[in-house]
């Protein structure tokens, strides 16, 4: 008996260890999506300073900045419309709206701008409500079907569910970003792109250059050897994301 005291007492560790008591839950990206059938992915790559800086997509935690900065780290999610959010506290949180098609890679490229004084702390992002994800019907397995009832049964009363609350309004929807974006598209691949003499590495491929800027007017060059200079200039406003393409030309 008393062996068996002491080799429990010795595993008790162990046990520990391998099967912790969770404190508080915390919603990870990804969310319990179905684990039915295939499902495309698309990508992201942040490349946002500082790099300790916590990313977000439609409210869940999905790691660090640095975790997905690198040539072969990227964040995978599924296709469709996201909100993004890196969050850091002391600094002003980078968001946007993104729609992402099947078996995309998409590059967001940023700095957080640190809070002044009397600046106001925004809330960590959250979700609204955790998913709910509904297991499909099986076609083998057909739901049991209730027995029939003479004339004379009844059926007992159901039950009254008490009324649910409406869930509480978002605070992140209510107030409008501060900044504005860029998204921008070149071909070839492997340009140079200067935003008001500020320069960035361009995309390759079909990646875009998404840049978070201010709201007002802004001068864009995209430059590449043996290829002729590109420029425009384009007005955006605080909020919204806009799209630039370019196609450069040999010289």
């Amino acid at each position: 008996m008393r062996t068996t005291i002491r080799s429990l007492a010795v595993l008790f560790p162990f046990i520990a260890s391998t099967f912790p008591i969770p404190a508080e839950a915390q919603w990870v990206y990804p969310p319990p999506y179905p684990a039915y059938g295939y499902v495309s992915e698309s990508s992201l790559r942040i490349n946002v300073k500082p790099p300790e800086a916590s990313v977000y997509v439609d409210g869940y935690f999905a790691g660090k900045v640095q975790e997905f900065d690198g040539k072969l780290q990227r964040l995978h999610v599924l296709p469709g419309q996201h909100e993004l959010v890196v969050y850091l506290v002391g600094y002003r949180s980078l968001k946007q709206q993104l729609y992402l098609g099947p078996n995309v890679t998409r590059t967001i490229e940023g700095t957080l701008e640190k809070l002044g004084a009397g600046d106001e702390q925004e809330p960590e992002p959250k979700p609204i409500a955790p998913p709910r994800v509904e297991p499909p019907p099986d076609e083998n397995f057909p739901p049991p079907q209730s027995p029939q009832r003479g004339p004379m049964s009844r059926r007992p009363p159901a039950p009254e569910e008490p009324p649910q609350p409406p869930p509480p309004p978002r605070a992140a929807d209510e107030e409008p970003s501060r900044f504005a974006a860029l998204a921008i598209r070149v071909q070839p691949g492997g340009a140079t792109i200067r935003i008001d003499g500020q320069q960035w590495d361009g995309p390759s491929g079909d990646d875009r250059l998404i840049i978070q800027v201010g709201e007002g007017h802004h001068t864009i060059l995209v430059e590449r050897n043996g290829y002729e200079p590109y420029s425009t200039e384009v007005d955006v406003r605080r909020g919204e994301t806009t799209p630039v393409t370019v196609t450069l030309r040999r010289r």
